[in-house]
């Protein structure tokens, strides 16, 4: 990817769509383009933080492992979105690893070129509290349907998320497979098979293979 391309895609990105052309320069020439395959490792649990990750292509997914080697998936990123940000106010090391689900694209961009431009810029300071803040909810919305809810509830309130970011269209694609989806939600993947047919089998929904067909929403909202 060339330097100009590398512009384009960091100036049409959210956190710097305000930004000067010489503000996006400065960013640029701190940037490095990234291309791995399928199950490559971005960085790992516990190691030094680089910066902030512009994912242009792909999916990657966050995730946290123990000792004997299960592991929790906290956030599936998709083309588009950012992580790593953690890094930029902080010295500390990643608390998760990235990994790649899909062959993948991104931008990582150094903490130091963002702090540069934070110390005169307070929009950009801002808009990255609001992300900060945004993940923070979303954290402790997690924690609390993990805590709260049983794993029937957990995946009919994923299914009605998922069919409100195709614009509330009852028809969509599951972004992944059921595997880190179930880490997701914290069930099996045993345990969300058997609610999605649960689930069908109560003419709620249709399944055939990722696809989906919300047939009742309702009915999903109230199923138990």
């Amino acid at each position: 990817m060339t330097k100009t391309q590398m512009a384009e895609r960091l100036s049409e990105f959210h956190l710097f769509s305000d930004l000067f052309p010489t503000q996006i320069a400065l960013l640029t020439n701190k940037t490095k383009f990234i291309d791995v395959s399928r199950d490559a490792i971005l960085f790992n649990q516990n190691k030094q933080a680089h910066g902030l990750y512009l994912l242009l292509k792909g999916q990657v997914k966050l995730g946290v492992a123990s000792l004997d080697g299960s592991e929790k998936v906290i956030r599936l990123i998709q083309s588009g979105q950012s992580f790593g940000e953690e890094s930029i106010f902080s010295d500390h090391t990643f608390s998760m690893y990235a990994y790649t689900v899909k062959d993948s694209q991104a931008l990582l961009i150094s903490k130091e070129a963002i702090l540069d431009i934070i110390d005169t810029d307070v929009k950009l300071a801002g808009r990255m509290l609001s992300v900060f803040s945004t993940r923070n909810y979303q954290l402790v919305k997690d924690i609390k349907s993990i805590c709260l809810q049983n794993s029937t509830k957990r995946i009919t309130d994923y299914l009605l998320q998922i069919s409100r970011t195709f614009r509330g269209s009852d028809c969509f694609r599951l972004p992944t497979n059921k595997t880190i989806i179930a880490s997701i939600l914290n069930v099996s993947p045993e345990t969300f098979s058997r609610v999605m047919q649960k689930l069908q089998n109560a003419e709620l929904i249709t399944v055939n293979g990722k696809d989906i067909v919300i047939n009742n929403v309702s009915g999903l909202q109230d199923f138990k």
